[in-house]
């Protein structure tokens, strides 16, 4: 490799290794990120001047650089679909749903400057879209076996893989992982008894789910008060959830499996006109057709996005808004080494970040303004840890696409 020194220019290194600039955004140089400036800036500016500009050290910023090369050629980069089993090279892995990946990649940012110019090393961390990997990554999961594949930490979404029988059998029964966070938690997630009583997934956050309504659009029909309403014939075809080619949320599937039982998911079927992704239901709700169906379960996220609000009610049912939830995994044998990743995440400043992004934090020194959602829908740990949850997704899936296949709705 080239050594990197302080009399090179700012274009040189990061043409050179362009994926450096995460590090340079660390320090206080955001702005290199910016094509222009780096084209016009970058050819006449030394590292040296660009650290003095922004009283970096340079000896310690410049040993961070030429390690990261080197760790780079020794690793390159890799995304998670391509190469799962990488993971192991992470601290942080995080997959997480769409509406919160934005504000924790700034976060993260933000907190890994900090921690490189504190810890003179470099925070090595992945952070994707949790969707992207329902049938990829978490695939990957069940087949794992050891506590030696795995990041020292993962955050994930959803009632994912690491719910399934055989990361329960071979990490969850022998107490691989600890839970750092408060207790007792927020008081919006203490009265559903979401806290892990195993002591081992950290629960962070959660992914509302609500049902949204165009109400000039329900014609006759009165609102839904209650999710169970959604299984009635009058409502066939008449609803949109998140959902394509052939697959369908798991976090609204199995709450109403959990509810109303198999039945109960056929009657849903029957109800749905088609899956979108959340971004694609608030434009169809924007668009302000009347050919389209009234009714979306959607996260709560997406749901204050809408931007003519007087047309919908967002609705949390008599069951309370569904809960998703956004979870950490900490290996016990990395809880001191990563206590400074940690101690943000379980903070009350993330905490804040999330409630303000509509994500509700379970920090109890938080106000997460939840503005009329009152109530929650928790599936509960005794269903999640005594269900074989991988099998029962299956059978869901095929039964729910089996019937929404037969009575016309729209792949």
């Amino acid at each position: 490799m080239k050594v990197i020194d302080e009399t090179m220019s700012i274009y040189q290194i990061l043409s050179e290794y362009p994926f450096l600039l995460k590090i340079f955004k660390q320090h206080g140089m955001r702005k290199f990120e910016n094509k222009e400036v780096l084209e016009k800036l970058g050819p006449l500016l030394k590292l040296k001047t660009a650290l003095s500009m922004v009283s970096v050290n340079k000896d310690s910023f410049i040993k961070l650089l030429n390690q990261a090369v080197l760790d780079n050629e020794a690793k390159g980069d890799f995304t998670l679909a391509d190469s799962p089993e990488r993971q192991k090279e992470l601290t942080l892995l995080a997959l997480l749903p769409c509406g919160m990946k934005m504000p924790f990649n700034r976060a993260l940012d933000d907190f890994s400057a900090e921690y490189g110019r504190q810890m003179n090393s470099v925070l090595h961390s992945l952070v994707e879209g949790n969707v992207n990997h329902e049938l990829s990554y978490y695939a990957y999961i069940d087949l794992v076996t050891s506590i030696d594949e795995l990041p020292d930490m993962i955050v994930s979404s959803d009632i994912n893989s690491f719910y399934h029988k055989p990361f329960q059998k071979n990490f969850l029964d022998k107490e691989y992982f600890v839970n750092l966070a408060s207790s007792p938690m927020n008081i919006d997630f203490e009265s559903i008894g979401f806290a892990d009583p195993r002591g081992q997934f950290t629960m962070i956050s959660a992914n509302l789910l609500v049902l949204v309504t165009i109400d000039e659009l329900m014609k006759d029909n009165t609102r839904p008060e209650s999710w169970e309403d959604l299984l009635k014939d009058e409502y066939r075809n008449r609803v949109i959830m998140r959902g394509q080619d052939g697959f369908f949320c798991n976090g609204v599937l199995l709450p109403f499996y959990r509810l109303y039982g198999m039945e109960g998911i056929k009657k849903l079927a029957s109800s749905v006109y088609t899956g979108l992704h959340p971004s694609e239901m608030v434009k169809m709700i924007d668009s302000k057709k009347n050919d389209v169906p009234p009714m979306y379960i959607m996260p709560y996220f997406f749901a204050k996005k809408i931007q003519d609000k007087s047309r919908i009610t967002i609705n949390i049912p008599s069951e309370g808004a569904i809960v998703s939830p956004v979870q950490m995994l900490v290996k016990k044998s990395a809880v001191e080494r990563v206590k400074e990743i940690t101690d943000f995440l379980c903070g009350k400043e993330f905490g804040e970040i999330s409630a303000r992004a509509f994500f509700p934090t379970t920090n109890p020194e938080v106000d997460n303004n939840l503005n009329g959602v009152d109530s929650f829908y928790w599936l509960g740990w005794d269903f999640l840890m005594n269900t074989d949850i991988g099998a029962l997704k299956k059978e869901v899936e095929e039964v729910f696409n089996k019937q929404f296949r037969e009575t016309g709705g729209v792949v």
